[in-house]
């Protein structure tokens, strides 16, 4: 049997990204909140983190290691991107410390977006555990801005959409009746 295998041209582009992978099973949808840019040098494209998501390198395989069976689930990932890549070290560091920040922001708002929800979870919650000065609070704070929560808001949206698609599929009758 032959297969396709479609590429987002979004995913090409070298920026600072956030996404989430929804990873749906037979019963139960896993998500899984990520970023790209986050290292000193790369900033890969997403399809290059989609490929390390499942690789069988086990320091880089995120998705892999934390679903058993993962070649039986069926993958899509949501994306937005913030910034462009640059050279300048230090404008790269602040882009790297948003999209930090945006991940964050993006992983609290999944868990909340989805607590209501039997057999959904996010993989990778962020829990907001250790100290964060008042200087890194007001810093990370500055970065969420009216265009930032736009953003963040437009991919749980689209996740949320995709979980409402999948619930009407017989596939996701054991989380129906978990809801019941």
């Amino acid at each position: 049997m032959t297969y396709t295998f479609d590429i987002n041209p979004q995913a090409l582009k070298r920026k600072f990204s956030v996404y989430v992978v929804v990873a749906q099973g037979d019963e139960e949808t896993l998500l899984y909140v990520g970023k790209t840019g986050d290292n000193r040098e790369g900033c890969n494209p997403l399809i290059s983190r989609c490929g390390n998501h499942f690789s069988y390198n086990k320091i880089h395989s995120q998705v892999r290691n934390k679903i058993e069976a993962h070649e039986s689930w069926r993958y899509t990932y949501v994306v937005d991107h913030f910034d462009e890549y640059c050279d300048d070290a230090t404008e790269r560091r602040e882009r790297i410390d948003r999209i930090n920040e945006m991940e964050r922001w993006l992983n609290s708002e999944m868990q909340q977006a989805v607590a209501d929800l039997a057999c959904v979870r996010v993989l990778n919650p962020y829990g907001a555990r250790g100290h964060c000065s008042s200087a890194e609070r007001r810093k990370r704070s500055s970065f969420r801005t009216t265009e930032a929560e736009q953003k963040v808001k437009n991919i749980v949206a689209k996740v949320r959409q995709l979980l409402e698609v999948g619930a009407n599929k017989p596939m996701h009758a054991t989380c129906e009746d978990a809801r019941a």
